[in-house]
């Protein structure tokens, strides 16, 4: 048995130890340092709304590669389900602030700012009242991809800009120098393109870690997305938002590929 005094001692450790740990949690990961708050929204992601394969189009962009007839179709899915898209800034600061989003909320996302997105997505989105999120590397536009003015475009819209790193590297392969220009100085190029705030960042390739996530953090975003995930998101870790490839398929949520 243990005298009075061993058990306030016990007691003093355990409490000494889980303040020790928060700490620790909050120097290395600090979006995991509060208690969670969980949200079941989905964030779907697109690259390609082409017919067909376009130029420098490389295998995964091919494999995920949607139609306009059948992203007009997802998009009826998700209205005929009462679905309400939500940008990914404010899927973030709801996590972080603990606040309420409408019922079957879901989040839209476009990553490498094609330009078939604005040809063939935008108008779909208008169509049905739907808000999204961009996400746009910061390099020169050209060729396949939007221009300044339409990136400046989407933004006047109403949709949220998002930084996809300046060139698209893998990040995780970066000197801290490289991987601040990346994460940085997009962010500060994309505002003075747009002349707004740019909040949340997404991953390219979907590559991150710690160091990446407290790099983003720092930098001042909301938030950032990552990969593959169950549709289950929470305040621990809004520097890795998980989300889901929608594919050629009227059903968004649909990993299941159809021919075209």
């Amino acid at each position: 048995l243990y005298t009075i005094g061993q058990v306030c001692y016990i007691l003093i450790m355990k409490r000494l130890s889980i303040f020790i740990f928060l700490i620790a949690v909050s120097i290395v990961r600090p979006d995991l340092a509060q208690a969670s708050v969980v949200q079941n929204v989905p964030i779907l992601v697109w690259h390609s709304i082409a017919q067909k394969p376009v130029k420098k189009e490389g295998s995964m962009v091919l494999h995920y590669r949607v139609s306009p007839g059948t992203f007009e179709m997802q998009m009826k899915y998700l209205k005929d389900r009462g679905y309400h898209p939500i940008t990914l800034d404010a899927l973030a600061k709801s996590l972080q602030a603990g606040t309420a989003l409408p019922e079957k909320s879901v989040v839209l996302t476009f990553d490498d700012g094609w330009k078939n997105q604005y040809q063939n997505a935008v108008p779909v989105l208008e169509k049905y009242g739907y808000t999204a999120t961009f996400a746009i590397e910061s390099r020169v536009h050209n060729g396949p991809y939007m221009t300044w003015d339409e990136v400046k475009s989407l933004h006047t819209k109403g949709f949220e800009i998002a930084s996809h790193s300046g060139t698209h590297p893998f990040l995780t392969k970066l000197t801290e120098e490289k991987l601040n220009t990346e994460i940085v100085e997009s962010k500060k190029m994309l505002e003075e393109h747009i002349g707004a705030p740019v909040t949340t960042f997404v991953y390219p390739y979907y590559a991150h870690n710690p160091k990446i996530m407290n790099t983003v953090k720092n930098a001042g975003y909301s938030g950032a997305r990552a990969g593959w995930g169950k549709f289950k998101n929470d305040s621990g870790h809004l520097y890795e938002l998980v989300s889901q490839e929608a594919v050629n398929n009227p059903n968004p949520f649909s990993s299941k590929r159809i021919a075209e």
